[in-house]
């Protein structure tokens, strides 16, 4: 049994090698593969930059609001909080996402 399965694989795999319809395949299948990675990827950045702005605009504009009367504001002290966790979270997760 080991030697027809050994038989039948060399001639598998040497017959798929060896033929430009496969190879064909292959490339076309792999550059698809490649194209949806890329478009997952610049999807997957746009929506986290996307919530970390809703979560920054959300929480600062509430904080914004409070303090607005002022003409001259101390400097703001980082977000607290879950808004805070959520910033530094999609931050980092961008970074890791577009290597920057």
């Amino acid at each position: 049994q080991r030697i027809a399965n050994y038989v039948a694989n060399e001639i598998i795999i040497k017959g798929l090698a060896n033929s430009k319809t496969f190879q064909k395949f292959a490339v076309r299948t792999n550059k698809q593969y490649q194209d949806i990675q890329q478009q997952g990827t610049e999807k997957l950045t746009q929506t986290l930059e996307e919530l970390a702005k809703q979560q920054a605009s959300g929480a600062t504009s509430a904080s914004a609001n409070a303090s607005s009367s002022s003409p001259l504001k101390p400097p703001q002290r980082p977000l607290r909080g879950i808004p805070g966790f959520f910033l530094a979270f999609f931050k980092e997760v961008r970074k890791d996402v577009t290597g920057a």
